[in-house]
């Protein structure tokens, strides 16, 4: 069956419906003009034009003033329709905008989440309650890709992010790096190491891609340490739990609670240290937005984390004799 309208009648069709809802509700046309704010005749005309189009007459005469006919009463169902449907898109709309503009993504490390992205999340949550935070973890690589093709709000990686004319970056703190062994091993008594002290060891690191396995090559290259790894993994406690185990040893951050099932080593490197930074866009978020709350809250201090040993100073490793 083809259709009635064409699109260009149609569209003059649905601008007139609101005009056949006022006459209805208001029982006429000069009170439909005074309701929709528009000179009387215009309300006529569009009435006038509505029938042409419809091709039936929508209103009569009768004492009181004008009436629906059959048409105008079967065609106001739809147009009331049309209008709840229009109003409903329209709040929904504002809705996905309002909850955007609450929205904020926050890519990160695996090894900050038990501290610095809480730290973060309770200083954001105290500037703006409603925002809705949507947490990616992974590792620096994809922190980073995530951050480049705009998903990422922000990122904490290590080692930080080089600031450029389009992100901005603020370095937290630097924690040591130490060597974790088992007990038993020769090493664990050793009040510090060095790393050329490695070269016979079975060594466990991070996948390539993780930020901290890119300081552990960088560590182990400088030592003129050229290796494969024994054990590679995607996560600090499961190479903790295999250096606890005696299947090699990891050059690692502190644990965050001490353990009797590792030794942690201080190594004898000035570079045996990884810093914490965040990175945020350099453009600014819509104000308002959740977002622009984030940047605010980075761009005025970094009181809200809690670094270990204070801002700036890199805290002295646990050993275990």
């Amino acid at each position: 069956m083809d259709e009635p309208l064409d699109t260009t009648t149609l569209r003059e069709v649905l601008a007139d419906l609101p005009f056949l809802v006022a006459v209805a509700d208001e029982g006429g046309i000069t009170a439909a003009a005074e309701v929709m704010g528009v000179p009387q005749p215009s309300v006529s005309r569009a009435m006038a034009r509505l029938s042409d189009r419809i091709g039936a007459p929508l209103l009569r005469r009768d004492r009181r003033g004008v009436a629906l006919t059959d048409a105008g009463t079967t065609l106001l169902d739809y147009a009331r329709s049309t209008r709840t449907a229009a109003l409903a898109g329209v709040t929904a709309v504002h809705r996905e905008l309002e909850r955007a503009g609450a929205s904020v993504t926050i890519a990160f490390q695996h090894t900050f989440g038990r501290r610095v992205v809480p730290a973060l999340l309770r200083a954001l949550l105290a500037d703006r309650p409603d925002a809705h935070v949507d947490l990616r973890q992974g590792a620096r690589e994809s922190c980073i890709d995530l951050f480049e093709k705009g998903v990422a709000d922000a990122i904490l990686v290590s080692p930080p992010l080089p600031p450029t004319k389009h992100a901005h970056t603020l370095r937290l703190y630097a924690e040591p790096l130490v060597l974790t062994v088992a007990p038993e091993h020769r090493l664990a008594g050793r009040d510090r190491v060095q790393l050329s002290e490695l070269a016979d060891e079975r060594l466990l690191a991070m996948t390539p891609g993780y930020g901290l396995r890119t300081i552990v090559d960088e560590l182990l290259r400088d030592a003129g340490i050229s290796r494969t790894f024994a054990f590679e993994g995607e996560d600090i406690q499961t190479l903790r739990g295999l250096a606890s185990a005696g299947l090699g040893v990891a050059i690692l951050p502190p644990a965050i609670q001490p353990s009797d099932d590792v030794v942690e080593i201080p190594i004898d490197h000035p570079a045996a240290r990884r810093e914490i930074g965040v990175s945020w866009h350099g453009d600014a978020a819509p104000a308002g937005s959740a977002a622009a709350a984030l940047q605010d809250l980075l761009a005025r201090d970094h009181r809200w984390v809690d670094t270990p040993g204070g801002h700036g100073k890199i805290p002295s490793p646990r050993t275990k004799a």
